[in-house]
């Protein structure tokens, strides 16, 4: 999916009508971080991507608005096996080239270098950038999620875990917080630690109760603990807020397991 992202989202850059500011400012800060978070939000959507890319422009700062850019290339460019879209790490570098040639010093435009860094696989110079940033800007959300990236790619559970939860206490939005748990609770997933994947999910809702996704992915984990029924209601929360395919796909198995338990009750006695 991410090369097929990329291949839209591309042509689309060379149309925008860049700001004529060629400085860093708090403006373009402001909305720089707003715009990250509007990323954050993505989950396949290039809808979501679009409205990071115009509060990335109307922040009115140039560098901020490539850096916004990069960080955007850099999520629209993962595919479904957790792997990156070579030309959206090429273009992502180059956009974010072009914001540091501006202004070369500035700690939230360089922190995407890290993270370009984990997903070409080049960890050493993640590290060592990620340790000259910490040193500038020792507790800064963004730095630590670039943390949590980093440790995943070192497959180290522990660390990971420990970094999600620096990065849990630094979150100082809802999003951010939003973001922080349904990552812990996608990683748990993915690692299969179905116990601690339901409690991220459910921690998750707490802060979005709207999200079929994550009341998708929770029906999942309860089919994982062999507790259908709570499967079941996750699944038709889920249909409430979003019919999709997958969703309906969970429906019928939970439909045939539940008939072929009536069927072995009533066979059994």
């Amino acid at each position: 999916m991410g090369q097929q992202i990329i291949a839209k989202l591309i042509p689309l850059l060379n149309k925008i009508n860049w700001p004529a500011t060629e400085t860093a400012t708090e403006q373009g800060r402001q909305s720089f971080l707003v715009g990250l978070e509007k990323v954050d939000a993505y989950s396949g959507n290039p809808n979501d991507l679009t409205a990071a890319l115009k509060t990335f422009v109307t922040g009115g700062s140039r560098p901020y608005a490539y850096a916004g850019t990069a960080y955007a290339l850099l999520a629209a460019s993962r595919e479904n096996d957790g792997s990156y879209a070579p030309d959206g790490l090429s273009e992502a570098k180059a956009w974010l080239g072009k914001a540091q040639d501006l202004e070369p010093d500035v700690v939230e435009i360089n922190m995407v270098e890290p993270l370009l860094y984990v997903h070409n696989g080049r960890l050493d110079d993640a590290r060592l950038v990620l340790d000259y940033l910490h040193d500038i800007s020792p507790t800064d959300y963004y730095l630590y999620r670039i943390e949590v990236a980093y440790w995943q790619a070192m497959g180290d559970l522990e660390k990971t875990v420990e970094w999600f939860g620096k990065t849990a206490e630094a979150a100082s939005t809802v999003p951010q917080r939003l973001t922080t748990r349904r990552q812990l609770a996608d990683y748990y997933f993915d690692q299969k630690m179905w116990a601690e994947a339901k409690d991220a999910y459910q921690e998750a809702l707490h802060f979005d109760n709207s999200n079929p996704l994550i009341w998708h992915k929770l029906s999942i984990v309860h089919w994982q603990l062999e507790d259908v029924d709570e499967a079941e209601k996750c699944n038709q929360q889920t249909l409430r807020l979003k019919d999709f395919p997958a969703a309906r796909q969970m429906e019928a198995r939970i439909k045939e397991k539940k008939s072929d338990g009536g069927l072995l009750g009533r066979l059994f006695g």
